[in-house]
């Protein structure tokens, strides 16, 4: 018996952010996360203290509550889910 569950494989995210730490950083927390293979981030807009960024995750089975908290711990904040692409993935029930 087949079992299919829905999973997200790409987010683009609205971020609003400290200067530091640094965009590389924050890519590097991310990616590190299970079910995410690639993180790329876009500087926006820098003013004093902030900076508002785009975070495109891409990945196999990513968890937005894992990326949210990811995002938190460094000082972010997620303004918006601008785009999201999910799946259906097929798993094999065992009797």
């Amino acid at each position: 018996m087949e079992h299919k569950t829905i999973v997200i494989k790409k987010l683009v995210l609205d971020v609003l952010k400290p200067l530091d730490p640094s965009i590389i950083d924050m890519a590097a927390e991310i990616a590190g996360l299970s079910g995410v293979d690639s993180v790329s981030i876009t500087s926006i807009e820098i003013d004093r203290n902030t900076e508002s960024v785009k975070v495109l995750v891409e990945g196999n089975d990513i968890r937005l509550e894992k990326v949210k908290t990811a995002i938190e711990r460094l000082g972010g904040v997620i303004h918006s889910i601008d785009e999201v692409v999910s799946a259906k993935r097929t798993t094999e029930k065992r009797k």
